[in-house]
């Protein structure tokens, strides 16, 4: 089997080595899709060249061998989920952070541990009929919301982002209206979605929250610290943080993204803009990194 690890700063190699049985509990699975994500990019444009660092952890793909004590799974069997070292022919996953995918959704267009991100973070915001509901951010993971919220039935959801490309995708994908972050109302949401991961966007998040409202951090926020308005205490605005850490909570959202999906609320098809292969990781994190016009998501897509 190959993989790909990072040996310096944004610097990449393919590595062989010999096929292995999984571990006990665990699954062998061969890797359709990969997902390269914006949490790692760091890891990518600084590692100091100590020691190799594999990445990945968004993988779908197909079961390849059964290790010891593992039952009720097929080789052959497609599966999403929780995975490390994704960037890879095979990966060995402990059978409990998969689930299986519903017949009808692709496993070259689907990956369950971003949608699972996203839906937990709604599941927490207090969603329901009837509401005014934002998603600022409107990257990979903030059109994923957007369908995900649509799903609730608000009597608005609206798509922000100061990307032309992005608020289309949004329009297509289930928001009524669409508009960049300057152009919105302030205080007009019951319910706003932050998926920006940056400041910026975390303070125009909660701008437009109304009073007793609800703002969902959802974005990945790793780049300093981040200061809250005091105007959101007076506004008398609940602060949702959306990532949990805790794997049961995880697979139950992703069991929920899964129900999604196979009901056509959900695609990811139209999200995956570029793909590389196993060989290209580094184009692919500078895909990222660079964001050239109408990029949304880039995969690696493995062929044995």
């Amino acid at each position: 089997m190959r993989y790909s690890q990072v040996v310096s700063a944004r610097t990449s190699e393919t590595v062989q080595v010999p096929d292995t049985r999984p571990a006990p509990g665990h699954l062998a699975v061969r890797t359709l899709v990969s997902g390269i994500c914006a949490s790692e990019l760091p890891a990518w444009t600084g590692h100091d060249a100590s020691a190799p660092l594999r990445l990945g952890h968004e993988l779908t793909g197909d079961i390849v061998a059964l290790g010891p004590g593992v039952h009720g799974w097929t080789i052959g069997e497609r599966v999403t989920g929780f995975a490390s070292g994704a960037y890879a022919d095979v990966v060995h996953v402990p059978a409990t952070a998969l689930l299986p995918l519903p017949a009808n959704v692709s496993a070259t267009t689907f990956l369950g541990e971003p949608v699972a991100c996203v839906v937990e973070a709604l599941s927490r915001s207090g969603l329901r009929p009837g509401l005014r509901v934002a998603v600022v951010g409107l990257g990979f993971m903030g059109l994923i919301a957007v369908q995900a919220a649509a799903a609730y039935a608000p009597s608005l959801l609206v798509g922000v982002d100061p990307l032309e490309h992005a608020r289309g995708l949004a329009g297509h994908l289930g928001a009524h209206e669409v508009c960049r972050p300057d152009d919105t109302e302030p205080a007009a949401f019951d319910v706003v979605i932050e998926f920006t991961g940056s400041a910026a966007g975390l303070r125009a998040a909660g701008r437009l929250v109304a009073e007793h409202g609800t703002l969902c951090v959802g974005g990945y926020h790793h780049s300093g610290d981040r200061t809250w308005d005091v105007e959101l205490w007076y506004r008398g605005v609940t602060v949702v943080h959306g990532f949990t850490p805790q794997r049961h909570r995880q697979l139950a959202a992703l069991r929920e993204g899964l129900r999604l999906a196979s009901e056509r609320v959900l695609t990811l098809e139209p999200l995956l803009t570029h793909d590389v292969t196993l060989d290209e990781v580094d184009t692919g994190f500078g895909l990222l990194a660079d964001r050239p016009p109408g990029f949304v998501k880039c995969v690696i897509r493995t062929a044995l």
